[in-house]
């Protein structure tokens, strides 16, 4: 993912874990491609959530997840495979009460971790997982109480408006992003939530809201009554650049948004992601990114045969992935596209990348 890179950026001395952590990545992630393996785990580490955004593609209730010894294994897996980064995500992952056993087994593993929360118990779990995190991305999909309604939480905002920017004083605080997913229910949120980071004084990232998935009949669409009109992500992306050239603290780059403006169903890129990243689903199934209504394997069944990542690796299926990935545009969002711009070596990913360590 794109998030990243950005938490290289060279910290005050006092911050000296987040330098090292980001040189870490910066050289695992090359040492990965020239072995032409993915750098980063994407673990859903569970689809329960105590919130309910209509735009959510993930959360499931009922859905299964893996256990901690299964955890535990995978992370050492991907470490052992020479994996770097690792980004936690849901469904809400502070609901998972071994989290704090989960993010040691990814320290052990010699993981960076990434952990992505809309926030609602960060306060109270903040003891367990402080020290264990190296970059946190709250979801904020709008200011004030419309950002509760948004996600069904009254009473978010003002919480993490309350708690988010006294992290800063925190000698062992993680990089500091929020995340805004935009769709036809935050109309005009882009600049709201600009002005909020600015405030928080933390990293912005946005991204068009996923409408449905690819499976093996192709295409399947769930939500697209909830995007916003080709012409409003258009304005999206100009509004974007123009904050960013006036200070506020957007993150994507400048090609991102270039590419937004001029084709806002973003098809003009060639797919690497699934070369770049191993997503795990919350039952432990790896994604088939193209056939998400399969899976490659699962980690009980890897486990229980005493295989390797290795073993996923070379099958024909995941090898096939790669290659069909490459004529596959559905993805909007920036993650995907900007990792692919990474993994091809493009000239402005390289400098972003040198430079926020080096700098």
């Amino acid at each position: 993912m794109k998030q990243m890179l950005d938490f290289l950026r060279p910290a005050p001395p006092t911050f000296g874990h987040r330098v090292r952590a980001g040189a870490r990545l910066l050289s695992g992630m090359g040492r990965a491609r020239l072995r032409g393996r993915p750098f980063m785990l994407s673990h859903l580490v569970t689809s329960r959530c105590n919130a309910c955004c209509p735009t959510c593609l993930w959360r499931d209730p009922d859905g299964r997840e893996l256990a901690a010894d299964d955890i535990r294994w995978l992370y050492h897996q991907a470490g052992a495979a020479g994996i770097v980064h690792l980004v936690m995500w849901g469904g809400e992952p502070l609901l998972r009460t071994d989290l704090p056993e989960l993010l040691e087994a990814a320290q052990q593993a010699g993981l960076v971790v990434t952990l992505i929360s809309n926030g609602h118990l960060l306060r109270q779990r903040w003891p367990e997982i402080r020290g264990r995190v190296d970059a946190l991305i709250v979801s904020l999909d709008d200011a004030g109480t419309a950002h509760d309604r948004q996600r069904g939480l009254p009473g978010l905002f003002a919480d993490l408006d309350d708690f988010v920017p006294g992290l800063r004083s925190d000698p062992l605080r993680p990089k500091l992003l929020v995340n805004t997913v935009l769709s036809r229910l935050n109309r005009g949120a882009l600049r709201r939530v600009a002005e909020v980071a600015r405030a928080w004084r933390v990293g912005l990232y946005f991204c068009p809201m996923e409408t449905g998935r690819m499976e093996t009949g192709g295409f399947a669409e769930s939500l697209g009554h909830l995007s916003l009109p080709l012409s409003e992500l258009r304005e999206a992306a100009r509004l974007a650049r123009l904050l960013k050239r006036s200070g506020y603290p957007i993150m994507a780059t400048d090609a991102y948004l270039e590419l937004l403006a001029a084709d806002p169903d973003l098809t003009a890129y060639t797919c690497r992601a699934p070369r770049a990243i191993l997503t795990t689903e919350a039952d432990g199934s790896f994604r088939d990114c193209l056939r998400r209504d399969r899976s490659l394997a699962t980690v009980p069944q890897m486990r229980a045969a005493g295989q390797t990542l290795d073993t996923l690796f070379a099958r024909p299926r995941y090898r096939a992935m790669l290659a069909e990935a490459e004529h596959c545009t559905a993805c909007n969002n920036p993650d995907v596209i900007e990792i692919s711009w990474l993994w091809d070596l493009e000239l402005q990913m390289l400098e972003r990348a040198v430079g926020l360590v080096v700098s």
